[in-house]
């Protein structure tokens, strides 16, 4: 997976890919200079005072566009763009995202608890699935300082796979075969980077996917929950989050 003509962004096409976005920053043209302005001013927070932006989008609300350039336009924005960019794929697992059940939340790739400077980065951001993006939580991957100012470049993911930097096909080979009543996820891989990606998450997204969906009993109910987490994306439910993470925990009891 990679909109780049190379292995890794040069600088006009990492420019130009920012120019797109940015020129559908909103849904509604008349809304994106006012949108790229708040986009800017957080940016600038969250790079100077290196803290974590990303909550202040569930409150915020623009008043000069009566409300309507909000949180939860940028954020549809962002998603918007970037399943376009992944081929309506999730970025780690290449799962389907796009006319299914599952939730779309927006990975950090450096998380934002250690590398709150980039909570509002462009190119720190893409679509998972809610599997790879509550299994992934806050572990750091590589070896970035989590002092640095800049972003990095794609040359310094050395020991880590970047969804947004590294082309998909150059690091893992998948394979995932479904029938009626089964399903097989089998992760492979080829480089430092990919191998990494495997054994740090994908192992485990291709166990849980297999357990629950060779499961009878377990996978309707999964489609269930998966359901409502997607229509309940964005709300603040913590008792359900807590479920959730807790279910995720005995699965993979089961599994180990």
């Amino acid at each position: 997976m990679s909109w780049f003509e190379g292995s890794e962004p040069s600088e006009m096409e990492m420019r130009r890919e920012i120019s797109l976005y940015l020129s559908v920053a909103h849904g509604t043209k008349k809304h994106v200079p006012r949108t790229q302005v708040l986009l800017r001013n957080l940016w600038i927070e969250a790079r100077l005072r290196a803290v974590d932006v990303w909550p202040s989008l569930n409150t915020l609300a623009d008043v000069t566009s009566r409300g309507t350039v909000n949180g939860a336009s940028l954020k549809s924005a962002f998603r918007h763009r970037l399943l376009k960019a992944q081929g309506g794929r999730c970025c780690y697992c290449r799962r389907w995202l796009v006319n299914t059940a599952y939730a779309k939340p927006i990975e950090h790739i450096l998380p934002r608890r250690h590398y709150p400077q980039f909570s509002i980065e462009f190119w720190n951001l893409a679509v998972a699935c809610s599997d790879c993006n509550g299994f992934k939580t806050d572990d750091v991957w590589g070896s970035i300082p989590i002092t640095q100012h800049l972003y990095p470049k794609a040359q310094e993911f050395t020991d880590a796979f970047h969804p947004r930097f590294h082309r998909y096909d150059d690091h893992v080979r998948y394979l995932r075969l479904e029938t009626n009543v089964s399903s097989v996820v089998l992760f492979t891989g080829l480089t430092r980077q990919g191998r990494h990606l495997c054994s740090s998450l994908l192992h485990r997204i291709a166990a849980k996917e297999t357990l629950v969906e060779n499961n009878p009993a377990l996978a309707p109910a999964m489609k269930q929950i998966r359901s409502f987490e997607a229509k309940a994306e964005g709300m603040r439910l913590e008792r359900f989050e807590a479920f959730c993470e807790a279910l995720d925990q005995n699965v993979m009891r089961l599994i180990e």
